[in-house]
């Protein structure tokens, strides 16, 4: 028989808690409730190890030994500064020019250690990364799928392919009406247009029954961005890896996907070769109103 677990053990200091009942007002699954007049943890057994009722306590009197309480720290809120951030996202650009430049392991592990604290749903904590830095894979991998689209491209653009792209609309695609520039300047300067020569590359993943996984992966990815960009490094997502990914096993086996697990969001990582000087042009958002 399977070996079972102890239950889960919360508990509540007496000599610290002031009955504020934050922690009851901010469980959302049932466990912290008001027992007596006073809060209580009720239903241990429901904890999703979200950490809201130890984050919100302030008085810290919360033990919750499902969680690393090394972990919990008081929020800096000085730094949290909205103009900051906003130039952040402002200024973050796509980049797919990087310097002959290494990332080292140990900033990728920083960048990484921040995303782990994205949001996922029902606190599953199911995102996973594939970190790829061996150079030549990453060349193998953008060069597989250059060609295999180029092939692709050949056969929509005479006969019954030609026909077919028409009758479905796809004819003016800019992409393909691009191809013959892109497969010219490949070829005349070796430029890879599918992982831009990036140093590394990641892979976000999660498993593929995941009803979120797809929203998990890519809030990660966004912080990921975001991080990278206010340490002073690029990324760009490319999403034809992503695309690729799900068709191709052999692809998957090569960059060690696991089973059972989908990639969601692929990005490329480096210094970027130069810098963007303004911001960028933008339409404006499409918004209903519903108000009373």
């Amino acid at each position: 028989m399977p070996e079972q677990k102890p239950p889960m053990r919360i508990t509540r200091r007496e000599d610290r808690c002031n009955s504020c009942m934050l922690c009851v007002r901010d469980c959302v699954s049932g466990v912290w409730r008001i027992v007596g007049g006073i809060p209580a943890p009720a239903e241990p057994d429901l904890c999703n190890l979200c950490s809201h009722c130890v984050a919100v306590c302030p008085r810290d009197a919360i033990r919750h030994d499902g969680l690393d309480a090394n972990q919990v720290v008081r929020a800096n809120r000085k730094n949290v500064q909205p103009k900051a951030y906003r130039d952040i996202v402002l200024s973050r650009r796509s980049v797919r020019q990087y310097r002959d430049k290494p990332v080292p392991r140990g900033v990728i592990e920083q960048i990484l250690d921040l995303a782990r604290y994205s949001p996922t749903a029902s606190n599953d904590q199911n995102v996973g990364y594939i970190v790829v830095t061996d150079k030549k894979l990453i060349d193998k991998t953008a060069k597989d799928i250059f060609g295999f689209a180029t092939r692709l491209y050949d056969k929509t653009i005479s006969g019954v392919g030609k026909l077919i792209m028409k009758y479905a609309g796809l004819a003016e695609n800019r992409y393909l009406k691009l191809m013959d520039y892109i497969r010219y300047e490949q070829a005349a300067s070796s430029r890879d247009y599918i992982l831009h020569d990036a140093p590394a590359l990641i892979l976000v993943h999660a498993p593929g029954t995941a009803r979120f996984g797809c929203d998990n992966c890519n809030i990660a990815a966004a912080n990921i961005t975001n991080y990278a960009h206010a340490l002073g490094l690029g990324t760009c997502f490319t999403g034809f890896l992503t695309v690729a990914l799900r068709f191709s096993k052999k692809l998957r086996k090569r960059l060690g996907v696991p089973a059972g697990r989908k990639v969601y969001a692929s990005l490329v990582m480096g210094y970027p070769a130069y810098s963007h000087a303004n911001t960028v042009s933008r339409k404006k958002p499409e918004v209903t109103w519903i108000e009373k």
